[in-house]
């Protein structure tokens, strides 16, 4: 039988490689993920795959993998991207490296001319907000492609006081290296500003780090290698006077705060237009009273995609899939696109896999997990596995109960603030929902977004699973986290499928995944499109009604591909 040689990319724990195995037609033979944690995971899970715990960007695709294992028929993966915003103040990079991982995804069905390739991302990818600049590495490409490009502003420094000590900077924009603090010391005076949002979390956080602020102000005179002028240097010689006053209980708390607000948003400044300098990115400088913004060329990210695969040779489809849709008890929405070489297709259009459940139908949390209710949790990341026959129940929890030992069902160990926060919320309910009494531990509760402390509905699908630890996640029913096992569950990951790493990393690892049934979905439309057949049904194994078990008897068409060139 033919089997599809497949390479997965930014692999993580293997939820998509599983999903495409499955269906028994994907022959996968390497997998790149540079997490060690979720590159243990991917091994232990997937025997038989080289794992290539590398970095992405630094991999010659050709070399490593083609060079060994020949000819590459599928290459599938997620590579991180996260939105460029100007809004998130305690964020000083403008150029996030995760968003040049998509450039090297690319660049692998470049080297690699796959037949087919998959790609998973967040549902905002093709939004605005993910863009690339233009600078000395890629103008070149974004010419010749006809890529079009659009000017971004970019606040650099926002305030009367920061702008004024700034202004003088820009003309020794060759030299910023010199001007910025010593990255150890600005971190901690970023926590100072950061933890500063009142003056009694303010007073706590400089005593909880009294050591380390004494280091700091002895430290103070060295912090800075040079000054563009006197006035910057007068006003940063006088921060430590103001900083020491305030540790010893001597200085009002809204000159410390505005002293250390204008220290950060300076850095942020002189950060930035350092980092759009050494990435050879070319700007202009708008200055006014109050703002200074650099105005730079861009191009999309959605733009970038479409104008590079279609020069590679490839027809595209593309659609939000809400993974709700696919048997997983959670409405996951992510952007698909599926690319196949247009002389396979044949001018065919791209098809994107159709909704198999209604939502009426939708699989619930209780579907998922309630076999679990009565397991007990345990904090230790090492506990031994658990032994439950599974007695019967919903589909979904018939197609997750693959074995009867059960590992990774593991909590977080919470404090006594987080347990009366348990017990105080119903389901549906969050952390906005509880008396302002149990608010007490954030700066800004209003801030907070309606997924903390969140108490799952058992006759629900969850929302989006991602980090369930940071997020502090309760059962519908217990007074407890959210197991890793739990999780695991929400995300359609069977019994059998173990994770590894300390604690924060499993959860992020299951946070990270693509849902195995949703990745399943994927690769039978595209086996559909090629001219195969899938040895599995994921139609037949959700009881989709009319669906029979006949459907699992698969003619197999041959040991070729249709129209494979």
């Amino acid at each position: 039988m033919k089997k599809l040689k497949t390479v997965d990319l930014f692999a993580g724990a293997g939820g998509l490689s599983l999903g495409f195995m499955r269906t028994g037609r994907f022959n996968i033979v390497a997998a790149v993920e540079c997490d060690k944690y979720a590159a243990k995971t991917y091994a232990e899970n997937h025997k038989g795959v080289e794992v290539l715990q590398e970095d992405a960007s630094e991999i010659s695709f050709k070399e490593k993998i083609e060079a060994k294992y020949g000819k590459i028929d599928i290459v599938i993966g997620g590579p991180p991207c996260q939105g460029f915003s100007n809004a998130n103040r305690q964020k000083t990079s403008l150029i996030s490296g995760n968003n040049q991982l998509v450039q090297h995804y690319v660049r692998a069905i470049e080297e690699l001319n796959p037949i087919a390739f998959v790609l998973e991302n967040v549902k905002t990818l093709e939004s605005s907000k993910h863009f690339f600049f233009v600078d000395s590495s890629n103008i070149e490409e974004v010419r010749e492609l006809g890529i079009p490009t659009k000017k971004e502003r970019i606040a650099i420094c926002e305030g009367e006081k920061p702008a004024a000590l700034i202004a003088d900077v820009l003309p020794h924009i060759a030299d910023l290296g010199l001007y910025r603090i010593k990255k150890e010391r600005y971190s901690l005076l970023l926590a100072l500003f950061k933890f500063s949002r009142t003056n009694e979390r303010a007073a706590r956080y400089v005593k909880e780090q009294e050591k380390k602020i004494k280091k700091l102000l002895a430290d103070w005179d060295q912090l800075h290698e040079a000054f563009w002028n006197e006035d910057w240097e007068r006003f940063f010689r006088a921060s430590k006077e103001i900083l020491s006053k305030f540790a010893r209980g001597e200085q009002d708390y809204s000159v410390y705060f505005e002293r250390l607000k204008t220290l950060v948003e300076v850095e942020k400044a002189i950060e930035r237009l350092n980092e759009l300098r050494e990435n050879h990115i070319d700007f202009e400088i708008h200055v006014s009273d109050s703002r200074i913004a650099a105005i730079a060329d861009t191009f999309s990210v959605k733009n970038y995609l479409e104008y590079k695969f279609k020069a590679l040779g490839y027809a595209r489809g593309k659609e939000f899939l809400n993974a709700a849709d696919f048997g997983v008890p959670q409405t996951r929405e992510r952007f698909i696109m599926i690319g196949i070489k247009e002389k396979t297709i044949e001018g065919k259009k791209i098809k994107l896999p159709s909704p198999l459940l209604e939502k009426k139908d939708y699989n619930t949390v209780r579907d998922a997990i309630e076999d679990l209710e009565k397991l007990e949790a345990s904090i230790q990341t090492d506990a031994p596995e658990i032994y439950s026959i599974f007695k019967g129940g919903a589909k979904l929890a018939a197609l997750l109960c693959d074995r009867d030992s059960i590992s990774n069902h593991v909590i977080t160990d919470t404090g006594d603030t987080a347990k009366e926060r348990f017990k105080a919320l119903g389901q549906g309910e969050n952390f906005h929902d509880l008396d302002v009494s149990l608010k007490t531990t954030y700066s800004l509760p209003e801030r907070t977004q309606n997924t903390i402390y969140l108490r799952l509905q058992y006759d629900e699908p969850s929302g989006t699973v991602m980090n369930v630890r940071k997020s502090m996640w309760i059962h519908p029913k217990l007074n407890r986290a959210l197991s890793i096992r739990e999780a695991a569950r929400l995300q359609s990951f069977p019994n059998s499928f173990v994770f590894y790493g300390t604690k924060n990393s499993q959860y992020q690892q299951v946070g990270n995944a693509v849902p195995p049934l949703l990745g399943q979905a994927i690769a039978e439309c595209l086996l559909e499109q090629l001219g195969m057949y899938s040895e599995s049904s994921l139609s037949y194994d959700l009881g989709v009604e009319g669906v029979e078990k006949k459907g699992l008897q698969f003619e197999d068409r041959g040991d070729g591909i249709a129209g494979y060139v």
